[in-house]
């Protein structure tokens, strides 16, 4: 399966989206193109192999095909999406028990990056090392935070939508979040002064 770039405007995923309850396949080829390359990121952060997170996208889309007629109206496309994904990759690796790999830490290290309000901090300090240590304590992050950053600072999504895809209350979203920023704030502050050192 090969993943598309997403390049679109605001008003095409709603129209593709009207365009596949009506049975029209563009639409369903619209909204491929519009979000399979940040579902493929978001499988791959959650730690499932690649070949797993492509399956899961591909049967994704085709559940969405072959239930097309009795989709309803999205108020949110893209949550929508990830919320099906979340699904299916939780169903599927519950019966397959499939894990993380090598080839995993190859895309996370072209696509996995912190982009969070902490930023200004981050972004002063362009050192290599800096950042790869900095990836690597976002990869170590417990599961459910690491899920909250990256719906939150990659794929922008407000905390009312985080919540409805994680299935938490928005106040768990909310801890989620700030104890991961703390984390992260930590560690940023002890490899700033090592570096000083």
């Amino acid at each position: 399966m090969k993943i598309q770039p997403n390049s679109f405007s605001s008003g095409e995923p709603d129209a593709f989206w009207r365009m596949l309850r009506n049975g029209e396949k563009n639409g369903l080829e619209g909204l491929y193109r519009c979000y399979s390359e940040d579902l493929f990121r978001y499988g791959c952060a959650r730690g499932y192999e690649i070949d797993f997170v492509q399956d899961c996208i591909q049967e994704v889309f085709i559940d969405l095909w072959k239930y097309h007629k009795s989709l309803q109206k999205a108020d949110n496309v893209k949550v929508y999406l990830f919320k099906s994904l979340t699904h299916k990759m939780f169903r599927e690796s519950k019966r397959e028990k499939r894990f993380l790999t090598e080839e995993i830490e190859s895309v996370l290290e072209e696509n996995f990056y912190i982009e969070s309000i902490e930023t200004q901090i981050i972004d002063a300090y362009t050192d290599d090392v800096l950042k790869e240590k900095l990836a690597n304590s976002l990869d170590n992050l417990p599961d459910r935070q690491k899920e909250v950053i990256h719906f939150l600072f990659f794929e922008k999504l407000t905390y009312e939508e985080v919540s409805s895809i994680m299935g938490i209350n928005l106040s768990s979203a909310y801890t989620l979040a700030w104890k991961a920023i703390n984390s992260l704030k930590k560690i940023v502050i002890v490899l700033w002064l090592g570096l000083l050192m």
